[in-house]
């Protein structure tokens, strides 16, 4: 198959859009770019004229005939881009309802040229006074726990305005999710996969007060929401795993050795402790590396020991000064130690133990 020709190609998955979307169009055609692919997302019948308007302007349109959402829009076009375009494309994405400037569309692809293994981000800036409330609401609430999550500070989470080269696709196209919440999937799948990521500010545009996104406030939220505290509340349920294996093995081996060494309750308990919390230790190990952070990497092993062993003395030395020089008693330090350590587990094994290679 010939590929088209082109350096940069846009992307805009649209979903009802108003003719607005016309004039964006050409907007993006006066700075020269012109291979623009459109994903009709299941907008109906009422919309055909405005997407024939499109593909007459010499825009490539794509068609779901159901709506299937943002996510599975911009993996329509990620397929066929894959499949008509040079593998060293620049890729930006773009919203259908006018919010992104041409301008900064042309400066989101020069700056993935310059850098083509990372995810380029146009982010907002959420302090001028037009934004609309849910708009800032919503993404100060996902900056501020995805910085605690994920160790990344970025300003803006959701925005659509992205560019990168043509060989992440298979990558990207590997993501799950199929609607707003795709996009957020995405920050966070690089971030593991130790795809850089630039940010660059762009205006802020909202016609109309943001009336014609199709962001679900209370839908859509719980989507992302679930997104960003998945792999946390895997990690909670992978622990909650381990510290029953512990238990457990730990009350079935003190039974069992009972009769066996008799009259040396000292090493009974001292081995049903070791052997509980060696074999808790490899089950969670297991969890966390195939379940919450689905790492491939053979050294993980040895630094998640080191970590178990660092929290373990960690915690110990932290109950003892909170203990020694506050009047806090030793059982309520150790519960604010471990649930400090907690936190501090999740990010090191997500940022250290189980790091992916690029």
């Amino acid at each position: 198959m010939k590929k088209l020709n082109g350096t940069t190609v846009i992307i805009i998955p649209a979903f009802k859009p108003n003719k607005g979307l016309l004039e964006y169009i050409d907007q993006l055609y006066l700075h020269y770019l012109t291979n623009i692919v459109i994903v009709n997302d299941g907008s109906g019948s009422n919309y055909e004229s405005i997407f024939l308007k499109l593909a007459n302007k010499g825009c490539i349109v794509l068609k779901h005939h159901k709506n299937l959402g943002k996510g599975a829009a911009l993996k329509t076009a990620f397929h066929y881009v894959e499949q008509n375009f040079a593998k060293d494309v620049s890729i930006v994405t773009a919203d259908a309802d006018g919010q992104h400037d041409a301008g900064d569309v042309v400066r989101l692809a020069q700056e993935s040229r310059k850098f083509p293994q990372s995810l380029i981000l146009g982010v907002r800036d959420f302090s001028k006074g037009d934004t609309p409330f849910k708009s800032l609401f919503g993404n100060r609430v996902t900056s501020i726990f995805f910085s605690l999550l994920y160790g990344e500070r970025l300003s803006d989470t959701q925005t659509g305005l992205r560019a990168f080269n043509a060989k992440l696709l298979p990558f990207l196209q590997s993501i799950s999710g199929t609607r707003f919440e795709y996009e957020l999937e995405m920050i966070i799948s690089c971030i593991r996969a130790n795809i850089a990521i630039h940010t660059i500010p762009i205006q802020v545009i909202y016609k109309d007060g943001n009336s014609g996104t199709h962001f679900k406030a209370i839908r859509d939220s719980v989507r992302v929401m679930s997104v960003l505290f998945m792999s946390f509340f895997k990690f909670i349920s992978t622990s909650l795993i381990g510290a029953t294996v512990d238990i457990g093995i730990a009350w079935l081996l003190l039974d069992l050795l009972r009769s066996l060494l008799e009259g040396q309750d000292y090493v009974r308990i001292l081995i049903a402790t070791v052997s509980a919390r060696i074999i808790s230790i490899m089950v969670n190990y297991l969890l966390n590396k195939n379940f919450v952070f689905k790492s491939k990497g053979k050294e993980s092993l040895w630094r998640y020991l080191s970590l178990s062993l660092i929290i373990i003395l960690s915690s110990s030395t932290g109950v003892y000064f909170i203990h020694i020089f506050t009047p806090i008693n030793d059982k309520i330090a150790k519960l604010i130690c471990d649930v400090l350590l907690f936190i501090l587990s999740y990010y090191l094994q997500q940022k250290w133990v189980f790091k992916k290679k690029e």
